[in-house]
């Protein structure tokens, strides 16, 4: 994973060097954002079903190749904390990363988008069904599972200019989380708050 992650950001660079010379990027953009939604759907042996509420934060970067398409790469962690059922600390947590190609128009102050980001991540799966997470004993009822995947995540989104360089942006997405065996869950809609900041 840290290798992919290291090859998207080489690749963005000497892409963007090359650009430059060419005169060929637009202009760039990126931030931070903070990220809710209601995920579910059990992927375990256990015919349990992990759902609720996940968050979770992550970035983004884009090059600007045109006055309607961008290209870049994004990361993400989101957390399904669990308690149903569960002794409280257990998690569903996923991590992905990977690059992204959107199309974007101009309204006024707004940047309406959609696209898709094309990767991979990591499901971390942490269930403790009976037990004590104060004791410092081992725990006989808790498992710990990881599983990797091919992340295809297609999204929708509004950049609101809040100044020359600043934006806000709200964004909603689907994580597919793909493995030999399907497609890997819990899985649900997301919802993104953040800001950008545009050149």
């Amino acid at each position: 994973m840290k290798r992919l992650i290291y090859i998207c950001i080489l690749g963005l660079f000497c892409f963007c060097g090359n650009a430059q010379e060419k005169k060929f990027i637009k202009g760039f953009s990126g931030g931070m954002m903070i990220h809710s939604g209601y995920q579910s759907g059990g992927d375990n042996p256990y015919n349990y079903n992990p759902k609720g509420a996940t968050f979770g934060i992550g970035g983004v970067a884009r090059l600007h190749l045109s006055e309607h398409f961008r290209t870049g790469f994004e990361g993400y962690f989101s957390t399904l904390g669990l308690k149903k059922d569960l002794v409280k600390g257990s998690h569903n947590k996923v991590f992905w990363t990977g690059v992204l190609a959107d199309y974007y128009w101009k309204a006024g102050r707004f940047y309406p988008y959609f696209g898709a980001s094309f990767g991979g991540g990591m499901e971390t799966a942490y269930y403790m069904f009976k037990g004590d997470t104060h004791d410092w004993e081992p725990e006989a009822n808790a498992v710990l599972n990881k599983q990797p995947f091919f992340a295809v995540d297609p999204f929708v989104g509004c950049d609101i200019a809040v100044g020359e360089a600043l934006r806000l942006t709200i964004k909603a997405d689907w994580l597919m989380a793909i493995r030999s065996t399907g497609l890997n869950r819990p899985y649900g809609p997301r919802v993104y708050f953040g800001f950008i900041f545009a050149h």
